[in-house]
């Protein structure tokens, strides 16, 4: 059986930790700009292009408390 990564959890990752946000709307901002970063890229491929909006689109539908609670089992996970 094929495992199958869904990298746009990595990016989703890297999204929620780039800093410590005081609001939803700052954590948007700060996902829409590494979006269209990565869009704009030519040595991105449509593959990678396509994980960033996938994350982009994942990070929209989670509430600031969702967003708090995933930054707080991932740095528990550092931890470890």
């Amino acid at each position: 059986m094929e495992k199958k990564i869904d990298y746009s959890f990595k990016v989703l990752e890297e999204m929620l930790t780039l800093k410590k946000y005081e609001s939803r709307e700052q954590v948007i901002a700060a996902g829409k700009k590494m979006l269209k970063l990565a869009e704009s890229n030519k040595n991105y491929s449509d593959k990678v292009k396509n994980i960033y909006k996938e994350a982009f689109n994942k990070l929209q539908s989670l509430s600031f408390d969702e967003m708090k609670e995933i930054i707080e089992i991932l740095a528990s996970n550092d931890d470890e």
